[in-house]
């Protein structure tokens, strides 16, 4: 028997290697990466360009399992309606809840190509309540009506806000607004009014109130403290203070005061206005000795009480 010498290979196959690649899943519907306002709408994409497969299994929210074809019929997986078409070799496949519950917060959803042996998943966010209001500013428009300002932070699911208004420590009014601000008109003088800002969000569900904003809608208060110096024979130099804490009352700020000086026949001899505390006052005529000065404090409501004060020039 002839025998043959040589070096010979041998090649034994013991499996299969799989080239595939997994499914991508992504958020579409709002964009990647957003969080999800209660009661949107929610998109979510499964893409594969795997040759070998006839349908794409996907898992939902509640662990349910079901597959679609490529070109199948659409199915429902526990929260969402699910929906696939193939073109050009790719198959996309879209998982909508048309209008989103908070209890997805935190739920995994998720789809393979490969029947199931791996999941591409996402885990959804639910925004949760909205946060308080900040930075609250109050700006006076005229002598019955004042704009209320405030900043949100960056929640793009607070829909607006309701604006309660008290006015001397019961309910007058609650109002709507989708702006970060409000126009408040009508007010009455020397009433007391408090607002209160809430952040309402797409859902109808209530953020914290904001602190209580109080506002004394009121002329300014009488001065007090009046002083007298007599710099020369037609000079004199007075000043004074507001109110006592009058800087702690919320009330519309002191814009001027109306200084006026009479003589002993009750003729106005000298008048001007100041932003200032105190004022000099010259070429006082030297015929009279005697001068009475008022001090009237103003502000975008009107005229405060006239605090009055007697000097001699000497």
């Amino acid at each position: 028997m002839a025998t043959t010498t040589g070096i010979y290979w041998c090649l034994i196959l013991t499996g299969c290697i799989s080239l595939a690649v997994s499914a991508s899943l992504v958020q579409t519907v709002p964009p990647n990466s957003t969080h999800v306002c209660p009661g949107d709408r929610l998109v979510l994409t499964c893409t594969t360009d795997n040759p070998g497969i006839d349908s794409l299994l996907w898992r939902g929210d509640s662990g349910t399992e079901r597959a679609i074809k490529k070109k199948g019929n659409p199915i429902t997986v526990d929260s969402y309606n699910i929906i696939a078409a193939s073109v050009d070799g790719v198959t996309v496949s879209t998982a909508t809840n048309e209008s989103v519950p908070v209890q997805l917060n935190g739920t995994m959803i998720g789809c393979s190509d490969d029947i199931g042996n791996t999941f591409t998943t996402i885990i959804i966010n639910v925004t949760d309540i909205p946060e308080a209001v900040t930075n609250i500013t109050i700006d006076l428009i005229n002598n019955n009506g004042l704009l209320i300002i405030w900043d949100t932070p960056s929640d793009p699911c607070t829909d607006h806000y309701n604006v309660t208004i008290n006015s001397n420590n019961t309910l007058n009014e609650s109002r709507t607004t989708n702006n970060t601000n409000i126009t408040i008109n009508d007010l009455i003088i020397g009433t007391n009014y408090s607002f209160i800002i809430i952040p309402i969000d797409t859902i109808g569900r209530e953020g914290p109130p904001s602190s209580l904003i109080q506002y004394i809608w009121n002329v300014p208060a009488q001065v007090v403290n009046i002083s007298w110096d007599q710099i020369s024979t037609d000079t004199i130099t007075i000043w004074w203070n507001n109110t006592e804490d009058y800087s702690t009352i919320p009330v519309p700020p002191i814009q001027y005061y109306i200084i006026t000086v009479y003589n002993t026949s009750n003729s106005i001899i000298y008048t001007n206005n100041t932003n200032d505390t105190n004022i000099t006052i010259t070429g006082l005529p030297l015929t009279d000795t005697n001068y009475t000065v008022t001090i009237i404090p103003v502000n975008v409501i009107g005229y405060g009480p006239s605090a009055t004060v007697n000097g001699i020039n000497s």
